[in-house]
Protein backbone atom coordinates (compact mmCIF):
# COMPACT_ATOMS: atom_id res chain seq x y z
CA UNK A 1 0.00 0.00 0.00
CA UNK A 2 1.57 3.34 -0.66
CA UNK A 3 1.02 6.09 1.49
CA UNK A 4 -0.11 9.39 -0.34
CA UNK A 5 0.94 12.63 1.68
CA UNK A 6 -0.09 16.14 0.51
CA UNK A 7 2.05 18.56 0.84
CA UNK A 8 1.51 21.99 1.64
CA UNK A 9 3.08 25.52 1.17
CA UNK A 10 5.66 26.26 4.19
CA UNK A 11 5.36 29.53 6.47
CA UNK A 12 8.52 30.88 4.31
CA UNK A 13 6.62 30.74 0.81
CA UNK A 14 2.94 32.00 2.54
CA UNK A 15 4.63 34.86 3.72
CA UNK A 16 6.67 35.44 0.33
CA UNK A 17 3.03 34.79 -1.57
CA UNK A 18 0.54 37.18 0.57
CA UNK A 19 -0.73 40.11 -1.13
CA UNK A 20 -1.68 43.54 -0.05
CA UNK A 21 -4.43 45.07 -1.88
CA UNK A 22 -5.85 48.80 -1.18
CA UNK A 23 -7.07 52.20 -2.72
CA UNK A 24 -6.14 55.58 -2.15
CA UNK A 25 -7.76 58.94 -3.92
CA UNK A 26 -5.24 60.76 -6.79
CA UNK A 27 -5.93 63.50 -8.20
CA UNK A 28 -4.11 65.17 -10.91
CA UNK A 29 -2.24 68.38 -10.58
CA UNK A 30 -2.83 71.43 -13.52
CA UNK A 31 0.01 72.97 -14.87
CA UNK A 32 0.57 75.48 -12.30
CA UNK A 33 0.15 73.32 -9.51
CA UNK A 34 -3.23 73.42 -8.39
CA UNK A 35 -5.46 70.54 -7.60
CA UNK A 36 -7.80 69.66 -10.25
CA UNK A 37 -10.25 68.25 -7.74
CA UNK A 38 -12.75 67.27 -10.87
CA UNK A 39 -10.39 64.40 -12.09
CA UNK A 40 -10.19 63.11 -8.24
CA UNK A 41 -9.86 59.23 -8.72
CA UNK A 42 -9.42 55.95 -6.78
CA UNK A 43 -6.55 53.15 -7.57
CA UNK A 44 -6.16 50.48 -6.95
CA UNK A 45 -3.13 48.78 -6.01
CA UNK A 46 -2.23 45.22 -5.38
CA UNK A 47 1.97 44.56 -3.27
CA UNK A 48 3.32 41.18 -3.00
CA UNK A 49 5.30 41.04 -0.11
CA UNK A 50 8.70 39.82 -1.40
CA UNK A 51 9.57 37.74 1.71
CA UNK A 52 11.02 38.67 5.34
CA UNK A 53 14.85 39.05 4.20
CA UNK A 54 14.59 41.06 1.22
CA UNK A 55 11.72 43.28 2.93
CA UNK A 56 14.20 43.83 5.81
CA UNK A 57 16.72 44.37 3.34
CA UNK A 58 14.72 47.21 1.43
CA UNK A 59 13.87 48.60 4.92
CA UNK A 60 17.54 48.89 5.82
CA UNK A 61 18.85 49.78 2.60
CA UNK A 62 16.53 52.93 3.05
CA UNK A 63 17.80 53.88 6.54
CA UNK A 64 19.78 57.11 7.06
CA UNK A 65 22.26 57.47 9.02
CA UNK A 66 19.98 58.70 12.09
CA UNK A 67 17.92 55.39 11.42
CA UNK A 68 15.20 57.17 10.19
CA UNK A 69 13.41 55.73 6.73
CA UNK A 70 14.74 58.25 3.90
CA UNK A 71 11.26 57.95 1.95
CA UNK A 72 13.29 58.13 -1.71
CA UNK A 73 15.51 55.36 -1.18
CA UNK A 74 12.59 52.99 0.29
CA UNK A 75 9.95 54.46 -2.72
CA UNK A 76 13.15 53.91 -5.12
CA UNK A 77 13.22 50.14 -3.94
CA UNK A 78 9.40 49.75 -4.39
CA UNK A 79 8.85 51.17 -7.55
CA UNK A 80 11.96 48.90 -8.78
CA UNK A 81 10.39 46.01 -11.09
CA UNK A 82 13.38 43.91 -9.99
CA UNK A 83 11.79 43.78 -6.35
CA UNK A 84 8.58 42.79 -7.35
CA UNK A 85 6.52 44.40 -4.63
CA UNK A 86 4.10 46.46 -7.08
CA UNK A 87 1.85 44.42 -8.86
CA UNK A 88 -0.46 46.78 -10.03
CA UNK A 89 -1.14 49.23 -11.52
CA UNK A 90 2.80 49.03 -13.32
CA UNK A 91 2.46 53.29 -14.03
CA UNK A 92 2.79 54.10 -10.41
CA UNK A 93 6.51 55.55 -10.16
CA UNK A 94 8.11 59.09 -9.52
CA UNK A 95 6.92 60.30 -13.38
CA UNK A 96 2.86 59.82 -12.25
CA UNK A 97 3.41 61.30 -8.68
CA UNK A 98 5.25 64.03 -10.39
CA UNK A 99 1.52 65.26 -11.78
CA UNK A 100 -0.83 63.72 -9.32
CA UNK A 101 -1.46 63.19 -5.63
CA UNK A 102 -1.59 60.35 -3.19
CA UNK A 103 1.88 59.73 -2.93
CA UNK A 104 2.12 60.18 1.16
CA UNK A 105 -0.86 57.60 0.96
CA UNK A 106 0.91 54.86 -1.05
CA UNK A 107 3.93 55.15 0.75
CA UNK A 108 2.04 54.92 4.30
CA UNK A 109 0.42 51.78 3.38
CA UNK A 110 3.42 49.97 1.67
CA UNK A 111 5.54 50.80 4.40
CA UNK A 112 3.36 49.61 6.91
CA UNK A 113 2.63 46.30 4.44
CA UNK A 114 6.97 45.52 4.55
CA UNK A 115 6.97 46.02 8.28
CA UNK A 116 4.26 43.54 9.39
Amino acid sequence: MTETTKKTATNDVKVRLRQHKFTFKSVPLKPDGTVDQENEKEISVTEQFPGRRQAIAILDDSRGSAGVIRESNFLDAVFNKKSNILISPQTLNWAYFDTHTGLEDFYLETISFLQN
